[in-house]
C-alpha cells in the first residue's frame, strides 16, 4: 500500500496532468495558421511526408531548413499516426513534449520538498506565457528546451542520488535530442550549467591551489558523467545528420546551419539578415511579460535565495542553471524571448521551491504578497474588459480611431468574436473577477498554496474565455487558408507562382505543392500571387482577393489571371 505522501503526490500530479492537457491542447486542431514561424516548420514535415526525404527536405522545394530535424521528425510520427498533416498534428509534438517537462518538474519539486512545492513549480511554468505559447505551437523551441532541461534535471537527480548507467543514457540521450533539435547549442549549455556549478561550488575539504582544485572538480565531475563516451557518442548521431545534409545541401547548408544559424546570429545578425537585434535589457523585460504573473514574485524569490546562503545543492544548482543560461542569451546580437525558453524550468522550480515552505521573514513574505496581488489585479482588469465587453457597450468608437487600419480591423475581429457569445464571455469574465478577488484576498499571510488555486482558475479561464476566441478571430483575419481553397478551384493543375517579391509559407502549406518564385520578371506563367499594394495596381486581371491579411495584418493577397485573359462576372464579384 502506498503512503499518503506517495498517494497525495499521485493525486496532485492528475490534477497537474488535467491542467497542462487543457491548457495545451485547448482550440490548437481549429486554429489555422496564421504566423510565419508555423508553417515554415510545418511545411518542412509535408516535404517530408512527400518525397523530400528525411535528412535534408527542401522547403517548397528549393529552400534549406534552418534547424536540424528532429522536430520535423515528431511531426512527422504525429501526422502518420493521424493519417495527414495538419496544423493539429504539426503543434502536437510541442504539446506533449511541453506536458510530459510539466509533469517531471511537479514530480522534481515535490519529491526534492513539500508535495505543494511541486504544484506551485508546475503551475508557474505551465501558465507562464511564453511557455504555454510555446507549447501551442508548431516550433522547433519547445522540443529542444524540453530536452535541454530533461538533461539538466537528469544531473540534478544524479548529484542528489547518485549517478547510474540508465541515468547516464538519459543525461546523453537529452543532450543528442536537443542538439538534434536545434544544433550544438544542445550539447554545450548543459555542459557549461554543470561546469559552472561544479566551478563554483563551495569546497573545504580539499587542499591545493583554488583554481587547480575547482578544475579538477570540474575534470572529475564531467568524467563520472561520462563525457569522454556520451560525447564522443553524441557527436557521431548528430555528425551523422550533419555530414549526410552537408553532402547533400553543399555550400547552401554551410552557409544555413553553420555561419548564418551558429556564428552570424550570435556576432553579427544582420550579416544574413538574422533579424530580432535586440540590447542587452530586451531579454530581462521580455522574461518579466513571458512569465506573467509569476515573474512578479521574482524579487522575493531572489531576496529569500541571497539571505539563505549557502544554499543547498539542488538550489543552487537551479540558480546557476538559471543564471548562466539568462546571460548566455544575453550574448548574441539577435534576441527573442523565447530563446529564454529553457531557464524557464529553472525558474519555476526556485519559485516552487522557495514559496511551498514560505520565505522566511517578514519582508520577503511582503514582497512576495505584492507580486500575487499585483497579478490578480491584471487578471482582474481583463474580466472587467471582458464584461464590458459583453455588456455590448459601443466601445469600438472610442478605442478603433486612435489604431492603425490593420490593428483595428484585427481588435473589431476580437470584439466581434467575443460579442457573438456574449453569454459565454460575461460567464468568463465574472468567474476571472471572483477567482482574481479570492487569490487577492489569500496572498497576504503567505497563503500562497490557497491563493493558488483561485489564481490557477482566473489564469485557465482566461485563456479558455478570453484569449483563445481572440486568437481565433486574429488567426482567422489573417489566415490564407480559405483563399487558397478558392485559389485551388480556379487555378486546378494550371502553373501558379509567387510574383517577385510575393512569398508566404502558409499558403504553400495550404496548397500542398511548390509554388515557385519568380525573380524580377514575372515570366510566362498562367496564375499569380502577388501582395495587394495601392501604390502599383496589377497589369494581370485580378481573379481573387483574399480575406486574410497575412502574417503582419497587413496585406491581402491577389490571385492573378494569365494577362489576357477575361474575369467573369462571378470572379470580379470574388475579386472585389
Amino acid at each position: 500500500m502506498p503512503d499518503r505522501r506517495t498517494f497525495v503526490l499521485a493525486a496532485g500530479g492528475v490534477a497537474v496532468a488535467l491542467l497542462a492537457l487543457g491548457a495545451d491542447l485547448l482550440g490548437i486542431a481549429d486554429l489555422p495558421f496564421y504566423t510565419k514561424g508555423e508553417p515554415r516548420e510545418a511545411v518542412v514535415v509535408l516535404e517530408m511526408a512527400g518525397d523530400g526525404g528525411l535528412i535534408l527536405p527542401l522547403r517548397n522545394g528549393d529552400e534549406i531548413p534552418s534547424k536540424p530535424p528532429l522536430f520535423h521528425w515528431l511531426g512527422l510520427l504525429s501526422s502518420w499516426v493521424l493519417g495527414e498533416v495538419t496544423e493539429f498534428s504539426t503543434r502536437l509534438p510541442s504539446a506533449l513534449l511541453a506536458i510530459a517537462l510539466t509533469l517531471t518538474v511537479y514530480t522534481f519539486a515535490g519529491s526534492v520538498g513539500r508535495i505543494r512545492c511541486g504544484w506551485l513549480a508546475a503551475i508557474s511554468l505551465l501558465f507562464s506565457f511564453e511557455w504555454l505559447r510555446a507549447a501551442r505551437t508548431a516550433r522547433v523551441d519547445m522540443t529542444f528546451s524540453v530536452f535541454v532541461a530533461t538533461a539538466l534535471l537528469t544531473f540534478a537527480w544524479m548529484e542528489r542520488t547518485g549517478s547510474t548507467r540508465n541515468r547516464r543514457l538519459l543525461f546523453w540521450g537529452s543532450v543528442a535530442a536537443a542538439t538534434l533539435a536545434k544544433g550544438p547549442a544542445g550539447l554545450l549549455l548543459p555542459l557549461l550549467v554543470i561546469a559552472v556549478h561544479v566551478a563554483t561550488r563551495r569546497n573545504e575539504t580539499q587542499a591545493g591551489p583554488a583554481l587547480r582544485t575547482r578544475a579538477r572538480d570540474v575534470r572529475d565531475t564531467l568524467l563520472d558523467l561520462g563525457v569522454p563516451r556520451g560525447g564522443s557518442a553524441v557527436a557521431a548521431l548528430t555528425g551523422l545528420w550533419y555530414a549526410a545534409a552537408w553532402w547533400i545541401g553543399g555550400e547552401a547548408f554551410v552557409d544555413v546551419h553553420l555561419w548564418r544559424e551558429n556564428v552570424f546570429r550570435v556576432l553579427d545578425a544582420g550579416r544574413f539578415d538574422s533579424g530580432h537585434q535586440h540590447g542587452l535589457l530586451y531579454l530581462p523585460a521580455q522574461f518579466v511579460l513571458g512569465a506573467f504573473p509569476w515573474s512578479l514574485s521574482l524579487p522575493a524569490v531572489a531576496w529569500w535565495l541571497w539571505r539563505g546562503r549557502p544554499l543547498p545543492e539542488t538550489e543552487r544548482f537551479l540558480v546557476v542553471w538559471f543564471v548562466v543560461l539568462f546571460a548566455v542569451f544575453c550574448i548574441p546580437e539577435s534576441k527573442r524571448g523565447v530563446y529564454l525558453l529553457p531557464a524557464y524550468p529553472a525558474g519555476a522550480l526556485l519559485f516552487g521551491l522557495v514559496l511551498g515552505p514560505g520565505p522566511e521573514g517578514d519582508a520577503p513574505r511582503r514582497l512576495a504578497a505584492w507580486g500575487w496581488l499585483l497579478g490578480s489585479v491584471v487578471l482582474a482588469s481583463l474580466g472587467l474588459a471582458g464584461l464590458i465587453v459583453a455588456s455590448q457597450l459601443p466601445i469600438d468608437g472610442w478605442i478603433l480611431p486612435h489604431l492603425r487600419a490593420h490593428e483595428a480591423s484585427e481588435v473589431a475581429a476580437a470584439l466581434a468574436e467575443l460579442r457573438l457569445h456574449a453569454g459565454r464571455t460575461a460567464v468568463a469574465s465574472v468567474t476571472i473577477l471572483v477567482a482574481a478577488a479570492a487569490a487577492a484576498v489569500n496572498a497576504p499571510g503567505a497563503h500562497w498554496l490557497r491563493a493558488s488555486v483561485p489564481l490557477v482558475v482566473a489564469l485557465a479561464v482566461t485563456l479558455a474565455g478570453l484569449v483563445a476566441p481572440v486568437e481565433r478571430a486574429i488567426a482567422r483575419a489573417r489566415s490564407f487558408s480559405p483563399f487558397v481553397r478558392e485559389m485551388d478551384r480556379h487555378v486546378g493543375n494550371a502553373r501558379v507562382a509567387f510574383a517577385p517579391g510575393t512569398f508566404d509559407y502558409g499558403v504553400v502549406f495550404y496548397a500542398q505543392r511548390h509554388i515557385p518564385r519568380l525573380g524580377s520578371a514575372a515570366g510566362d506563367t498562367d496564375f499569380l500571387l502577388a501582395f495587394e499594394r495601392p501604390d502599383a495596381p496589377p497589369t494581370r486581371p485580378v481573379l481573387l482577393r483574399s480575406e486574410g491579411t497575412g502574417v503582419r495584418g497587413r496585406t491581402r493577397l491577389l490571385l492573378l489571371g494569365p494577362p489576357n485573359e477575361t474575369r467573369t462576372n462571378a470572379e470580379a464579384e470574388a475579386a472585389d
